[in-house]
């Protein structure tokens, strides 16, 4: 088998991608379970708004919450399946070893952004506990999202790394698990 018929995005065989991919299928199933729960509490809360005059309290500001950490979560899932949107109309006709290049330093670019987001969030948490930061309705503190999406953040960043890694250690793009 050639590296021209290698999977671009099959799941990781070294320790190191199993356990990023782990995590980030982990992540991505939080992330669900989040917007799953937010989902059914708007439905409570129409219902209750139309049939009782009584939404939920505050419903709109957990959801929020809710929906960026899950947001957040899904990222890192997204970038180890190769399941982020790509535009490849001028890389489409180039050589695999070429794409993998480019690739890898897309992976670098991409590392670097995650690691500024990680780390600007991480202060804007530790911002937001320090000031005791609540929502308006409910009180509820903010930071809280933090704790989901900082770690988010920083698990993106090492797919990112590791997916260059592997790009560059082979050439191409990881090859195929075994099956």
């Amino acid at each position: 088998m050639t590296s021209d018929t290698l999977e671009p995005y099959a799941a990781p065989t070294d320790p190191v991608g199993a356990a990023l991919r782990f995590l980030s299928v982990a992540f991505a199933v939080f992330g669900g379970l989040l917007l799953s729960a937010g989902a059914v509490m708007t439905v409570v809360s129409v219902t209750g708004r139309y049939l009782f005059s009584t939404p939920i309290p505050g419903d709109i500001e957990l959801v929020e919450l809710g929906a960026g950490a899950a947001i957040a979560a899904f990222l890192p899932y997204c970038q180890i399946t190769g399941s982020n949107v790509i535009v490849d109309f001028f890389t489409g006709a180039m050589a695999p070893r070429a794409r993998a290049r480019l690739d890898a330093v897309h992976g670098l670019v991409f590392a670097f952004c995650a690691g500024l987001v990680a780390w600007r969030m991480t202060l804007g948490g530790m911002d937001a506990y320090l000031n005791n930061d609540e929502t308006m309705v409910l009180g509820a503190p903010i930071w809280i999202s933090f704790v989901v999406m900082v770690p988010a953040f920083g698990l993106l960043c090492l797919v990112c790394l590791h997916g260059s890694a592997v790009r560059v250690i082979h050439g191409a793009p990881p090859p195929e698990a075994a099956s």
